[in-house]
Order: structure tokens, then sequence, then C-alpha cells
């Protein structure tokens, strides 16, 4: 796993991708620092991660898109396939490697809010709290683009899908405001989910037969729900967007609670797209 953190850590920063991610964080981070904590007076750093998070939707897909996918354009991944490591250890390291980028910037700007401190009342454990949740979506959000790296040899399709969940993923909480609660909507919006699921099968397994039964088998599943009981459904849109609402999540850390259950949501959701990385790489080296 080491030589592959190197091989990742010196691939990153030899090109621009590596530099590149920094420098955005770092700007961010600076630019609403100078705005919210020095020109509009808040004394509350943890204002900064909380409204620096959209930065994300572009770093994340810039600083995954390679990662997986580059290997595979390339056919070095053949060698990683000839090698005597692990699929996890391939992976994993490589997230490590990108995890580390986004580590960098977030060591530095942690240095603010000591700073700041010196010049008022700010509260260094709801600023540091903020951090570290900061920190952990971007490591969530690195497993969930590292899984799209995964899926294809072109990182420009992998980062559009990237952009693509990461942007539903941000609008998620304003969106079940928006959309209706009643169960036909529900009805509808399952069926787009089951569907888009049978698709990743069908990309995951090359089948189309799979494919059809993975839709078949959710749809079923719904439609006897909605016919058995379909109260079940009433609120369940709300439901799945808030499930899914990786940013809201830091909301409560920047309102001085240390959210044991977010931080729970975060390492199951590095854990659950690291797991779906390691069986793409897995299916590209026995397929």
């Amino acid at each position: 796993m080491a030589a592959i953190y190197k091989k990742e850590i010196r691939s990153l920063f030899c090109g621009l991708t590596g530099w590149l991610s920094i420098a955005l964080i770092l700007l961010v981070f600076g630019v609403y620092t100078a705005v919210m904590n020095l020109s509009e007076g808040y004394a509350d750093f943890s204002l900064v991660p909380y409204n620096a998070q959209i930065i994300f939707l572009i770093a994340i897909p810039l600083i995954t898109m390679r990662a997986l996918a580059e290997e595979r354009r390339q056919h070095t991944d053949q060698l990683l396939y000839s090698s005597t490591l692990s699929a996890y250890e391939i992976v994993f390291g490589k997230y490590l490697a990108i995890v580390t980028v986004i580590a960098i910037p977030l060591a530095i700007s942690s240095v603010y809010p000591l700073i700041l401190a010196e010049y008022g009342r700010v509260t260094l454990s709801t600023a540091f709290s903020a951090m570290f949740a900061f920190f952990m979506l971007g490591a969530a959000l690195t497993a969930v683009g590292l899984f799209f790296s995964s899926l294809s040899s072109n990182q420009f399709v992998s980062a559009a899908l990237c952009f693509g969940v990461l942007l539903l993923s941000y609008f998620a909480k304003d969106l079940k405001t928006l959309l209706s609660t009643n169960v036909v909507t529900a009805l509808y919006f399952f069926s787009v989910v089951a569907l888009a699921v049978g698709a990743l099968a069908r990309y995951m397994t090359r089948s189309w037969g799979i494919a059809a039964i993975v839709f078949a088998v959710l749809e079923a599943i719904l439609i006897a729900i909605y016919l058995a009981a379909p109260g079940a459904l009433d609120g369940s849109v709300a439901a799945a967007l808030t499930s899914i609402a990786v940013f809201a999540r830091l909301e409560t850390f920047c309102n001085g609670i240390f959210d044991i259950a977010a931080l729970l949501y975060y390492l199951s959701l590095i854990w659950l797209f690291i797991f779906f990385s390691i069986q793409a790489f897995e299916k590209r080296r026995w397929g």
C-alpha cells in the first residue's frame, strides 16, 4: 500500500491536479475568512467551512477523476492486476493519497482561528469541530469520486458523473421541500431510482439480463408496497433525499454540536464506496 500511496502522491504533485486542488481550497477559505471574520466582523469561524463546502463540487471531481480511470486508459492497470498487491491495498493507497492532498490546505487553514483568537473572542472548540467535520466530508466525497473513477476509462466522464451526484447531494436538502411528498410522486421517484440501479448493474456486469432482473425485482417490490401499504411511501421521497444530503451533515458541527451520528454516517459512506471501488477493480482484474 505504501508504494501505491507514494506513486499517487508523486503523480498528483508532478502535475497540476494536486497543486490546483490545494490552491482552490486555500483560496476559498482565505476569501471567506476575509469576508466573514475580518470584513463583516463575525467571531464565529465555523461560518467559513460551512460556506466553503461548495468548493468540493469542483475539487473532488478534479482530484479523483484520474485516480483509476487514467490507469485504465493508459493500460497501466495491467501492471497493478499482475502485482502481488490486493485490490484493497491499491484502491485504499490511492484513496489515502487524495485525502492527504485535501488535508494539507485544511491543516494550513486551521491556523486562521488561532490567529483570529488573538484579536477577538473565537470559540475554538466549535471552529476545530467544524474543520474536522469539513475534512470528514471531504474524505467521504473522495470515496464517492474514487468509485466513479473506477467505472470508466474516460476521466472526464468520471468527473461529470461525480459532479452530477455531488450536485444532487448538495441540493438534496432544498429539493425535499420542493418535491411533493404524496404516494404517486414516491412511486415515480423510486421507479427512476430502480432504473438507475439497473443501469449501474448493466455497466458493472455487462449483462442486459442481470440489469433487467435487478430492475424488475426492485420495481416489483415497489409496486407491492404501493398496492399493499401505500401509506408507507408517504413522505419517503423526503426521507430518501435527506439520506443522500451529505453536505447537510456539516451544519450541526458548525452549530457547536459534535454530531456522532453524522460522523458515523461519513465513515459508513467512506467504507461503502471504497468497497464498491474495490469490487469494480476486481471485476476488471478477473473479467
